[in-house]
């Protein structure tokens, strides 16, 4: 009788997480009993659909969330959900790549070491510890795969695949991707070259250098506020705690296995993970590749190494289960359609009768009461979070958000000024002296006088 192939279970099982991991990401509405599948599921999903519209217009895009600054992030890999949106929302191109890219990533495991990928699998795709602040890969990719995946696919076809030109290329596209967390794969590369002195991680590190120098140039072409530098500065404190409670059941695999470069790699994301906290998820998802890939092709060097991984992976496993469910469950009310029906004729009407290139003023008031009109057009300024962290100095545009509503002096780059609900709540006397462009019941679009 042929053994069951456990490597192929495993995959399925995490399949079928992931796909109905999408039908709880903010397609259920706990308090208004129903599905909606064409509508943000926080302020961070509007964000994605805002620039997965975005994409379509310029390379590189304009920031939705801050009209009139070209988008200083990566943005590449927004481009299949673009294309998918052509023929579904953006929200649910989101949903599709989510389990694409997931596909994708067993493909490629399999490829690289057939009949021994499965606590990879798990590790990376479905891996998690209990009790941290910080998502852990897998909870993460469950949702936001589609702009995190590709960097780990890539990265793992330039680690391991055979023929050099693969490797070469894989290596500058994820750097195109992921420039940031290039900031800790290129030292990485250093230090192995400067281990073996082979002519080949010579290459490889020249690839990965050139990529993230394209990538710099390509975010940064047009002058952000801040400099890039500021990353780093702004960011720099000790603070192993969080890094630490990710990375100790892969510094456990790393006393038990041996592979020298996954056993590196996790150190440098560690140190860097402790140091640089611009954005802490990064460090965090490669210690996770780090721990995944130790198994691919590492050695046990102590007894009962692959009882141990085993165990781990199951630990891992159920915290994934556990977390995603904490996290993502519908009933938590942390994701969830944001629907609010009064703005749909508003939104319709902005869609159908406003070019694609003309920018609103909106007020993006907190988690709830989203600026839904950045779905469409790009707005003055969303919610600070998606813009502070890129260089971008926010408090001069909040306050002239503020003089716009109330004084009627609109900034010069506004051409329409969206008065909803949400506006009409924190502006509850005002009343703007602008051209009337739409009205409804509950929402009046003006036109700024320039």
């Amino acid at each position: 009788m042929k053994k069951p192939d456990i490597n192929l279970i495993v995959f399925i099982v995490i399949l079928i997480i992931y796909v109905g991991g999408q039908f709880l990401i903010g397609t259920y509405h706990p308090i208004k009993k129903q599905f909606a599948y064409d509508v943000p599921a926080d302020v961070d999903f509007l964000y994605y659909g805002a620039i997965i519209n975005s994409v379509k217009k310029s390379i590189p895009p304009e920031n939705p969330a801050y009209a009139g600054v070209k988008l200083t992030q990566p943005f590449l890999q927004y481009y299949p959900a673009a294309l998918l949106s052509i023929f579904a929302n953006p929200y649910n191109s989101i949903r599709i790549l989510n389990v694409i890219y997931l596909i994708l990533f067993w493909l490629l495991l399999r490829n690289l070491f057939a009949g021994k990928y499965a606590l990879q699998l798990i590790i990376m795709a479905a891996g998690s510890v209990f009790a941290v602040e910080l998502n852990a890969s897998g909870v993460d990719f469950i949702a936001r795969g589609f702009t995190h995946l590709p960097f780990y696919i890539l990265l793992a076809a330039a680690l391991f695949c055979k023929k050099l030109p693969i490797r070469l290329v894989s290596i500058f596209a994820a750097a195109l991707l992921n420039g940031y967390s290039m900031l800790m794969i290129i030292p990485f590369l250093a230090v192995i070259t400067a281990f073996n002195r082979r002519r080949e991680d010579i290459y490889l590190l020249l690839s990965s250098i050139a990529g993230t120098g394209a990538a710099s140039l390509m975010v940064l072409s047009e002058v952000v506020e801040l400099p890039l530098h500021f990353i780093l500065v702004k960011s720099f404190f000790f603070d192993p705690v969080e890094i630490i409670k990710h990375a100790a059941p892969f510094i456990i695999l790393a006393v038990f296995y041996r592979h020298r470069d996954m056993t590196i790699l996790l150190i440098i994301a560690v140190i860097f993970g402790s140091l640089i906290h611009y954005n802490p998820f990064f460090p965090i998802f490669l210690v996770y590749f780090a721990g995944a890939m130790m198994l691919a092709e590492g050695e046990p060097r102590l007894p009962g190494a692959e009882p141990l991984a085993g165990l781990i992976a199951i630990v891992l496993f159920v915290g994934f289960l556990s977390a995603s469910w904490l996290k993502y469950n519908p009933g938590k009310g942390s994701y969830y359609p944001r629907i609010d029906s009064r703005l749909d004729a508003a939104l319709e009407w902005v869609r159908e009768n406003t070019e694609k290139s003309d920018r609103f003023l909106a007020v993006n008031a907190d988690f709830n009461n989203l600026a839904l009109v950045m779905q469409y057009r790009s707005i003055y300024l969303g919610h600070t979070g998606h813009v502070s962290h890129i260089g971008l100095k926010w408090k001069e545009r909040y306050d002239n958000t503020i003089k716009a509503y109330r004084m009627n002096h609109p900034p010069e780059i506004v051409d329409y000024i969206f008065f909803g609900p949400v506006e009409k709540e924190i502006f509850a006397n005002v009343r703007p002296a602008y051209p009337v462009a739409y009205k409804d019941e509950f929402v009046t679009i003006y036109r700024a006088e320039k």
